[in-house]
C-alpha cells in the first residue's frame, strides 16, 4: 500500500518551533509529511508564489517586523490559492478571527500541537480548499456558459432582424406583383407570385420562432396582458384558418363563457400552433376538433386530430426545442421543431399547464389550461365605471 505524501511549506523564524512541528508530524501514522522551512517574510512569500509542489502552507503569526496575517493577505492578493494554516501563540486570542477574514483556512495554537489534532487540521484545510477551488471553477464555468449563451442570443437576434428586413421588402414586392398580374389576368404569373409569397410567409414564420426561442433562452419573452373573451379568440382563429384550409373541417365544441386576463396574441399563437400542427401531421383525416371546457379552477382548450398519433416515449420530449418525430412520412413537413416549445413557455408564463394525450394510430390531442384565479383573472366581464 502506497503511503500518501503531503508537502508542507513552513514559514517560521523560530528553529525550536520548526523542530517541534517536524517531530509531531513524524509521529503521525498512515501519511508521510515532508516539511520545507523558510524563516523570513520575504523568502516565505517568494517560496509560496514560486513553489508549485507543496500542498499546504503553515506560517507563524510573528515573523520579526511583520506578522503572518500581513503575509497571508499579500499572498492571497497575489494569487496564492493553496490552503494556509496560521500558527498562533496562547496570548493571541483575537488573531484567529483576523486570520480567517484575511484568507486563512484554519489556525492552531502552538501550545496545543498534537499529532492527531495537527493531522486533522491539515487534512480538513486541504479538503476544504479543494472543494472551494472546485466550486469556484464550476461557478466560473457556469458564468462562461451564461455569457456564451447571451452572446449567442444576441447574435441570433441580430441575424433574424437583418434577414427579416429584406424579407419584408420581398413580401411587399410580391403583393404589388399580385395586384398587377390580377389586373392583367396573367394567371400563370399570378400563381407563381402567390407561391413566392407563401414561401416568404413560411420563412418569416420560421424566423419568428427562432427569435422567440432566443428570447426564451434569455428570459425575455414578452407577455402583454389584458382582459379579453376567451371564446372570441378561439372562434376567430378557427374561422381564419378554416378560410384558408378548405380541405379540412374544423369543428368547435363547447364554450367557456369567461373573460380572462392574459396575452391575447401569445395565447392565439398557441392555439394556432395546435391547429396548424394537427393539419400538417394528420392531413389524411381532414378533420380537427377544437374543444373548450370550464371548471371551477380553470379554462381548458384541446385540439384533437385523427392522425397517426404520438408514441409514449416521444410525448415527454415533444415540448423540447428542435425536437421532431423521425417518421419517414413526416420528414418532409417544414418546421424547426420550435412551435410546441414556444407554446409551452407561453403557457408557463400564464401559470397554466400544457400536455398531450395520444396513442399510436388513434390520433393526438394537445391541450392547455389556464387558471381563473390569477392576479387579475376574472370569470365575468370587468365592470366599467
Amino acid at each position: 500500500m502506497t503511503i500518501p505524501i503531503i508537502r508542507i511549506l513552513l514559514i517560521e523564524d523560530d528553529e525550536e518551533d520548526f523542530i517541534l512541528l517536524r517531530k509531531h508530524l513524524s509521529r503521525i501514522l498512515g501519511v508521510r509529511y515532508e516539511l520545507e522551512w523558510e524563516t523570513s517574510y520575504i523568502h516565505g512569500l517568494t517560496r509560496m508564489l514560486e513553489d508549485t509542489q507543496h500542498d499546504l502552507c503553515m506560517l507563524d503569526y510573528r515573523l520579526g517586523a511583520h506578522n503572518g496575517i500581513e503575509l497571508l493577505t499579500e499572498a492571497r492578493e497575489r494569487g496564492y490559492v493553496r490552503p494556509i494554516v496560521l500558527l498562533t501563540g496562547a496570548t493571541e486570542g483575537e488573531i484567529d478571527i483576523q486570520a480567517l477574514q484575511a484568507g486563512a483556512d484554519d489556525y492552531i495554537d502552538k501550545g496545543h500541537l498534537q499529532g492527531e489534532l495537527l493531522h486533522r487540521i491539515i487534512r480538513y484545510a486541504i479538503e476544504r480548499k479543494k472543494a472551494e477551488i472546485e466550486r469556484e471553477k464550476l461557478i466560473s464555468e457556469k458564468m462562461a456558459v451564461q455569457e456564451l449563451e447571451k452572446r449567442k442570443n444576441e447574435f441570433m437576434s441580430m441575424v433574424v432582424h437583418e434577414v427579416k428586413t429584406p424579407l419584408t421588402s420581398i413580401k411587399g414586392y410580391a403583393q404589388l406583383l399580385n395586384k398587377r398580374y390580377k389586373r392583367s389576368e396573367d394567371d400563370q404569373a399570378l400563381q407563381l407570385v402567390n407561391r413566392m409569397n407563401a414561401q416568404v410567409s413560411k420563412l418569416t414564420s420560421l424566423l419568428d420562432d427562432l427569435l422567440d426561442v432566443t428570447r426564451i433562452s434569455g428570459g425575455m419573452l414578452s407577455i402583454s396582458e389584458e382582459f379579453f373573451p376567451f371564446d372570441e379568440l378561439v372562434k376567430e382563429i378557427v374561422e381564419d384558418l378554416q378560410a384558408v384550409n378548405e380541405q379540412f373541417t374544423l369543428e368547435l365544441e363547447g364554450e367557456s363563457g369567461v373573460t380572462i386576463w392574459g396575452d391575447r396574441m401569445r395565447l392565439g399563437q398557441v392555439i394556432t400552433n395546435f391547429l396548424t400542427n394537427a393539419m400538417k401531421y394528420a392531413s389524411a383525416s381532414q378533420r380537427v376538433v377544437v374543444k373548450t371546457r370550464l371548471s371551477d379552477q380553470d379554462v381548458t382548450l384541446c385540439v384533437q386530430d385523427f392522425g397517426p398519433g404520438i408514441a409514449k416515449d416521444v410525448q415527454e420530449k415533444i415540448f423540447t426545442p428542435f425536437f421532431r418525430q423521425e417518421r419517414p412520412e413526416q420528414r418532409s413537413i417544414p418546421g424547426l421543431g420550435l412551435g410546441l416549445h414556444i407554446a409551452s413557455e407561453i403557457i408557463r408564463q400564464h401559470e397554466g399547464h400544457i400536455w398531450v394525450e395520444s396513442e399510436e394510430g388513434l390520433g393526438a390531442t394537445f391541450c392547455f389550461s389556464l387558471p381563473l384565479e390569477r392576479k387579475k383573472s376574472i370569470a365575468t366581464q370587468p365592470e366599467t365605471v
